[in-house]
């Protein structure tokens, strides 16, 4: 069985466990980027040297140990030891305030996605050394929530395409999918081509329903309400939704059909 350089750690491989302290960053492979690393993710540096450091970035879901990409993120970005999450921002864009007040001076925002550690003061998450976020704009990392990965995919209707992006500043197809699966604690692989392979149950085109994925070669969108397709792309360059019938005419027949 041929072991994918993606996520292959050969076995042996001694490693530092490491987190990223940037709001996000590139991580870099042989052929381009390979995703965004998102503030929190876990990072395990293997190698480092004239400020780039070599390594395992793992999900997106604090605590899942799968490796999502291997690749080289710049040195400043991540800093050590590991630190233990304890809430995840929920908005697409998490507001980072001075203070405890709304009316504080704005100093950036978090991505979906992003873990954090903090303690509650007021209706605020103090996160150290980054600033105060709004308690709605967050959750608690062992809490469940109420919405469905398909509310969550269609909070970002509109968001730039942008390849290798898991959300901030934008998203690719696949990265649609597993920040909107993260959104609800469930973790998925990264790229669209092992999502295919290892996400549901295989299913008949004709039988799709609200919920579905639906794969082509390299490309990945979700069913929703009315037989339309929610999908990051590089025809519409955001994140669109139009007929399944209109996304098949253009791309092709859909390769496989999964239900979560």
């Amino acid at each position: 069985m041929t072991m994918d350089s993606r996520t292959n750690l050969p076995h042996g491989t001694k490693t530092k466990p490491s987190y990223v302290t940037a709001v996000s960053a590139d991580l870099m492979t042989d052929t381009g980027i390979g995703t965004q690393a998102l503030f929190g993710q876990r990072f395990d540096v293997i190698r480092s040297t004239d400020g780039a450091s070599y390594g395992a970035l793992y999900s997106i879901v604090p605590g899942v140990d799968r490796i999502d990409y291997i690749g080289t993120l710049p040195t400043s970005v991540i800093s050590e030891p590991v630190f233990n999450p304890t809430h995840v921002a929920t908005a697409i864009t998490a507001a980072i305030f001075e203070a405890a007040d709304i009316k504080s001076r704005l100093l950036g925002a978090l991505p979906r996605n992003a873990a954090l550690k903090g303690s509650v003061s007021g209706e605020f998450l103090r996160v150290s050394r980054v600033g105060f976020v709004h308690l709605k704009h967050v959750r608690l990392l062992k809490t469940q929530t109420s919405r469905s990965f398909t509310d969550f995919a269609a909070d970002m209707l509109g968001v730039p395409y942008v390849w290798g992006g898991t959300g901030h500043i934008g998203v690719d197809c696949s990265g649609l999918v597993q920040s909107a699966l993260a959104a609800t604690g469930l973790d998925s692989p990264r790229d669209a081509d092992q999502q295919e392979l290892r996400l549901g149950l295989s299913i008949d085109f004709k039988d799709r329903a609200a919920g579905d994925l639906i794969f082509w070669p390299g490309h990945v969108g979700i069913v929703v309400e009315d037989d339309y397709l929610l999908h990051a792309n590089a025809h519409h360059m955001c994140v669109a939704i139009e007929p399944v019938s209109a996304a098949v005419s253009r791309i092709g027949k859909a390769r496989t059909t999964k239900r979560l």
